[in-house]
């Protein structure tokens, strides 16, 4: 036993003592201290890959910011220097349009003094179809009367309800009113007049026959006696109030023809081109 240990000493005695075994060791130690080397050189450099992508991303997204943020800021200050441009030359703009406004607010006057008064003609026309009916059975002759009085005023409800388109197309113009339409406002005013003149005459006339009819029949003018009452109402107070706001609106569009005479004078105007997407502007003439 002692002799097969000593001869496994001698053995290991002779491989560590062996030079070619000490020149393996020596490579392979050397071997990895190179691999361990270029590991860690690979390392470094792929860690600087990775930085410098990562600050060229952080570089790239804070140029496109600064682009974004100075466009907006051009934008506004294209919007902003628009808004002034059009605030010192549109200006006089909103001189013709609160003169529109005033005169629409007289035309609109007008049309509630007609429809106020078609609607008195109207409960008048109702009235004499009740009383048609309720004097059937009386005497034919002044029924035939009254029967006629109703056709006179359903003529007049008619007339009063063409008048109230006309005024509604006089709205209409003078939402665009300026120089060249003013002769068709006059026009239009004065067709208007004309048929309050007539309807102010046909009413007189009807107040004239009615008020006959109240010795006629007591039973009958029970029946229409408050229709005399409405018609009396109508020519004293809405076609007085009518024909003094006609007189009012042909007066007043001679001083809105003199103010806008003076407004186009220092007013520019424009026009859009969508095409190229560019506001025009130019001097303004009638």
């Amino acid at each position: 036993m002692n002799e097969l240990l000593t001869k496994i000493s001698d053995y290991l005695s002779e491989r560590r003592n062996d030079p070619e075994r000490r020149e393996n060791r020596l490579s392979v130690v050397i071997i990895g201290a190179v691999a361990v080397i270029v590991i860690i050189l690979l390392l470094l450099v792929f860690w600087a890959h990775v930085a410098r992508e990562r600050r060229e991303r952080e570089e790239a997204a804070e140029a496109a910011a600064e682009a974004e943020r100075a466009d907006w800021e051009e934008e506004q200050l294209v919007a902003e220097t628009f808004e002034e441009e059009a605030e010192k030359y549109m200006a006089p703009n909103d001189g013709q349009e609160l003169l529109r406004q005033e005169y629409l607010e007289s035309i609109q006057y007008l049309e509630e003094k007609v429809e106020e008064l078609l609607s008195s003609m109207t409960q008048i026309e109702q009235n004499l179809s009740e009383t048609i009916i309720q004097y059937k059975e009386g005497d034919q002759e002044v029924l035939k009367q009254v029967e006629i009085l109703h056709k006179e005023v359903s003529t007049i409800v008619q007339n009063l309800k063409e008048t109230e388109t006309k005024l509604y197309d006089l709205i209409d113009i003078v939402q665009i009113m300026d120089q060249k339409t003013i002769p068709m406002i006059q026009q239009q005013i004065l067709e208007i007049r004309q048929d309050m003149s007539k309807a102010q005459t046909d009413i007189t006339n009807l107040y004239t026959k009615i008020a006959a009819l109240e010795q006629e029949d007591v039973k009958l003018w029970a029946g229409i006696g408050e229709v005399e009452k409405k018609l009396k109402n109508a020519m004293n107070q809405s076609m007085t109030e009518v024909n003094n706001q006609l007189d009012v609106l042909l007066n007043q569009l001679g001083s809105v023809e003199n103010r806008l005479q003076g407004l186009a004078s220092k007013t520019l105007k424009y026009y859009y081109d969508a095409g190229s997407n560019t506001l025009y502007l130019e001097p303004y003439s009638e």
